[in-house]
């Protein structure tokens, strides 16, 4: 009997299964399609491989401004598309080997739950002391538009494609949907984006949305903010502006639907075990424990989020309470990325409540890095209580992927911020935004003049 099986091997059941072997449990992990779920192969890995390519091109444009002069730039799709495909194969390849070297036991299938220790792939039974439900999530698409029509496609199947649409329409501007617009705009589709919702990527501040979408706009991608999508059939994409009613019919010979992700559950299954569940997930409680005792679910299965990096955290969390510990899932500092160009970080809560709360804005301008590097378009937006604690940053600008972490740190620790403006910080980098931008909080900056 093992340990544990994991059914499904995205991040969250690679993560669990390595981290039980690692605490020297065996582990038998089930996978029914590709090894690294979808954030290796449908998801993070192909859509940022491509974005690398978009980013190249952003580059080549403005080689001029760097004394540099090349003719006859060019796009090679195919190419680009080649590349995606060897960093994906190669991600895989490299899963497969952690899980060898951890001795973990990879079985192909669809896994079907027998009973709460037992789980059948094929006409073979496997049993272990506990399960865990890793089955991750699809693309959302509305019912209406879920019929047989070749001019419509989910973010899995277009992120795959190996010849580059000549035009595409995208349904959801939300972070799939803009991040798709970005690399597509930029590879050399014309890229139309239609939003219910009066702005794109409603999750974050009003200015950071504004300077994102400018920036799209700039590149050429059309936006249809507060319009509602009706039909889509052969070509046609038929929208109503939410305002006036007023409908619309245009020639759209692609359609995207980027509305969102759902999660991956049998229901049957589900129902016959007794495990509790919603349309949205499978419910878990804050140890990754279903309402079952042995049986977790970790990964977007649960409906809490889909991001690969809170999966991993859900996988390694669950994984430990396997072996008897007792460690909570904390959901409160959770930094997230969008890729589009430039890039878009948020972490913290925003406070709904202004009382006491100071909001800062400070600019990628005052960074020496970004302005030798022509790149120093973008802000950063604090909010800070009375007691100089951050609770929040939202970032636009060049690799605020890589500076967000930071700012959780921050949050996460709960420091003031003079314990990290004190700190030195390498110069010139990008990351010591985050220092600059205390000291202009607490009112001494050195880089920047006080408006």
């Amino acid at each position: 009997m093992y340990k544990a099986i994991i059914i499904g091997a995205g991040p969250g059941g690679y993560s669990c299964a390595i981290r039980i072997a690692q605490l020297g449990g065996t582990v038998l992990l089930i996978e029914r399609d590709l090894v690294g779920g979808i954030c290796i192969n449908w998801g993070c890995t192909p859509s940022k491989a491509m974005i690398s390519s978009a980013k190249a091109v952003r580059s080549a444009r403005k080689l001029g401004e760097y004394g540099i002069t090349a003719d006859n730039i060019s796009v090679d799709f195919p190419k680009v598309a080649q590349r995606r495909d060897e960093i994906i194969a190669r991600s895989r390849t490299e899963i497969k080997n952690l899980l060898n070297q951890h001795r973990v036991e990879l079985v192909e299938g669809n896994a079907e739950l027998v009973d709460n220790n037992t789980v059948r792939v094929g006409e073979k039974n496997y049993q272990a002391e506990n399960i865990v439900l890793a089955t991750g999530s699809e693309p959302l698409i509305p019912a209406f538009l879920q019929k047989v029509d070749s001019s419509i496609v989910n973010s899995n199947k277009i992120i795959t494609i190996n010849d580059l649409p000549e035009s595409m329409t995208i349904v959801g501007g939300g972070i799939i949907g803009l991040e798709l617009a970005t690399l597509y705009s930029y590879l050399g589709t014309k890229v139309r984006v239609v939003e219910l919702l009066p702005r794109c990527i409603a999750i974050v501040d009003e200015e950071i949305s504004a300077a994102i979408t400018n920036d799209l706009i700039k590149n050429g991608v059309e936006i249809l903010t507060e319009h509602k999508v009706l039909d889509i059939t052969e070509g046609k994409l038929t929208v109503e502006k939410v305002a006036t009613a007023e409908k619309i019919v245009l020639d759209s010979p692609l359609n995207l639907i980027a509305i969102g992700r759902k999660a991956v559950i049998n229901e049957f299954e589900l129902t016959k075990l007794n495990i509790a569940h919603t349309a949205k997930g499978i419910i878990v409680d804050e140890y990754l424990r279903t309402n079952i005792p042995n049986i977790y679910s970790v990964g977007d299965s649960t409906g809490l989020s889909i991001l690969a990096h809170v999966a991993i955290q859900q996988g390694i969390i669950a994984a430990e309470n396997i072996n008897n510990s007792l460690r909570k899932m904390n959901y409160s500092v959770i930094p997230a990325v969008i890729y589009t160009l430039p890039e878009v970080s948020i972490v913290g809560t925003l406070p709904k409540d202004l009382t006491d709360i100071k909001v800062y804005k400070y600019p990628f301008s005052a960074n020496l890095r970004a302005n030798i590097e022509g790149r120093n378009q973008g802000f950063v937006k604090l909010w800070v209580s009375k007691e100089n604690k951050l609770l929040a940053a939202q970032l636009v600008g060049e690799e605020v992927s890589e500076i967000v972490q930071s700012y959780a740190n921050v949050i996460a620790l709960d420091l003031k911020l003079d314990e990290v403006a004190n700190i030195i910080h390498a110069h010139p980098t990008y990351n010591e935004i985050v220092r600059n931008s205390f000291e202009y909080v607490l009112g001494r900056a050195i880089e920047y003049i006080q408006p």
